[in-house]
C-alpha cells in the first residue's frame, strides 16, 4: 500500500505595506538642495545616478551634485564616509548596478 502525501499550496500574494520608520523626511521640493549620488562600485551604478541626476536636473533647480563611490559592493559604506557625505548633501540618491 502506498504512503499518501498531502499536498499544501500556499498563496504567497500580501498586501503591500511601507515601512516609514527611521526614513528621513522628504523635502517639499529639490529646488536649491544638493543632490548626493553614492554609488557602490558595480557595474553601471555610477551611469544610473547620473542619468537619474540628468532627469532631476533638467525638471527641478537643484544646486548641485556630490558623487561618491564607496568602492565596495559587498561591504556598507564606512561610518565616517557617511558622516561626510551627509553634511555635504541635502537628498540622497543611492545605486547598485550591473
Amino acid at each position: 500500500m502506498e504512503k499518501q502525501t498531502t499536498l499544501r499550496v500556499l498563496d504567497p500574494t500580501a498586501t503591500p505595506s511601507i515601512a516609514t520608520a527611521g526614513m528621513a523626511e522628504r523635502p517639499d521640493s529639490l529646488a536649491g538642495k544638493r543632490v548626493g549620488l553614492l554609488s557602490n562600485d558595480k557595474l553601471n551604478s555610477e551611469l544610473l545616478l547620473d542619468a537619474i541626476y540628468d532627469v532631476l536636473a533638467d525638471r527641478f533647480d537643484v544646486a548641485a551634485a556630490y558623487r561618491f563611490n564607496k568602492g565596495d559592493a559587498s561591504r556598507p559604506a564606512r561610518p565616517e564616509v557617511l558622516s561626510d557625505f551627509s553634511t555635504e548633501v541635502d537628498v540622497a540618491l543611492l545605486a547598485n548596478g550591473d
